[in-house]
């Protein structure tokens, strides 16, 4: 896929972040929600690393590593952050005001990195 495809890729996913609703409406959704801005981020730092840093990749393994060495460990930490939520997100229940909790600090991380990639 080639940046304009993981832009448009990255604000399909977001349009379909908006259409699952309101998490704290709706906590069943959390995990969904938060799984739609890890991967919107995913698409992002690839556009962010191919307009910055001249890097492409297709994958999410070693990527927190990989944006250190490339000088934007602050954008890895997002990453590591979003990988976090995900994972506790899929791998343990908990449709908690704890999880809508989780599903902003995503949504912090994801704006963040869309930020980095689109200035």
């Amino acid at each position: 896929m080639n940046e304009a495809g993981h832009e448009q890729r990255a604000l399909d996913v977001e349009r379909s972040i908006v259409d699952l609703g309101d998490p704290s409406t709706k906590p069943y959704i959390c995990s969904l929600v938060i799984e739609g801005y890890w991967g919107a981020a995913f698409h992002w730092i690839v556009v962010g690393c191919i307009r910055k840093h001249q890097w492409y990749t297709d994958s999410y393994l070693g990527l927190a590593k990989k944006l250190k060495g490339l000088g934007a460990a602050d954008i890895a930490i997002l990453w590591s952050t979003l990988e976090g939520l995900r994972t506790n997100g899929w791998y343990t229940y908990q449709a908690t005001p704890t999880q809508v909790t989780q599903v902003t600090q995503a949504q912090q991380a994801w704006q963040a990195i869309r930020d980095w990639a689109t200035i």
